[in-house]
């Protein structure tokens, strides 16, 4: 019976993050992964809402639900159901009295149901300056790239995706400069500060405000972790 409970909670905490999108999603949610430093944020007419991911209940994940509480209307955590059921009458206490949300996943069961076994009260709208980086990263992504929860992978923020469609331009063109970027091919606004500082080593400048791909950046063309973004852009500049 151990060893069949071992194989249980042997799983990763970012493979909460499927089911839980899912659940959400059915019920009208725009959901993305890894925003700002949140697990999951997610978006519903005028709700700006977070979902914090842990294996198991501790302090740890309670001081990062509080915390978002500055940035969001509603906060949840979510944890696998086996450790809830254990402790259910006191997390819920505590988190009634916290106005935090409990999402449950069936981690020990192989539909890994999701239960909303706690609903916050939504909170009035933020407006502070980590609720507006929030949700303009949030807004910047034209999908959602990131799995909640996951470690030690390149993260798809907006910044990056933004770059990989420059990068995908000039595969196609070769060279280009800042003003043909946001003028032929829609790239954005800060076409001319990304280049020029080039964070991720992708660009090189042939001539004056001109440039090209770098060898990295071909290389970022063929990594795995942007396949969903690199296809994407590769056909919205076709169509240019």
């Amino acid at each position: 019976m151990r060893r069949i409970c071992q194989i249980m909670d042997s799983f990763k905490e970012a493979e909460l993050y499927e089911p839980i999108k899912d659940f959400f999603e059915k019920r009208g949610y725009v959901v993305k992964g890894e925003v700002a430093g949140c697990d999951m944020v997610l978006v519903k007419d005028n709700e700006l809402a977070v979902v914090e991911l842990k294996k198991s209940f501790n302090m740890t994940l309670l001081y990062q639900a509080i915390d978002r509480q500055k940035l969001a209307q509603s906060v949840y955590i979510a944890i696998p159901r086996k450790p809830f059921m254990a402790k259910r009458s006191h997390i819920i206490h505590i988190l009634k009295n916290l106005n935090i949300g409990l999402i449950t996943v069936a981690m020990d069961s192989p539909m890994h149901v999701v239960e909303a076994q706690l609903l916050p009260h939504m909170e009035p709208g933020r407006n502070n300056k980590r609720s507006r980086i929030l949700l303009a990263e949030f807004n910047g992504r034209t999908f959602d790239g990131n799995v909640g929860g996951a470690t030690r992978r390149k993260l798809i923020t907006a910044h990056r995706e933004r770059a990989l469609h420059i990068v995908c331009v000039l595969e196609r063109a070769g060279t280009a400069s800042p003003t043909q970027l946001m003028k032929e091919y829609d790239c954005h606004k800060n076409s001319v500060y990304m280049v020029g500082r080039n964070l991720y080593g992708w660009f090189i400048k042939v001539d004056k405000g001109t440039y090209a791909l770098s060898e990295i950046g071909k290389e970022a063309l063929a990594d795995p972790q942007f396949a969903e973004v690199v296809d994407y852009y590769r056909k919205k500049v076709a169509d240019v």
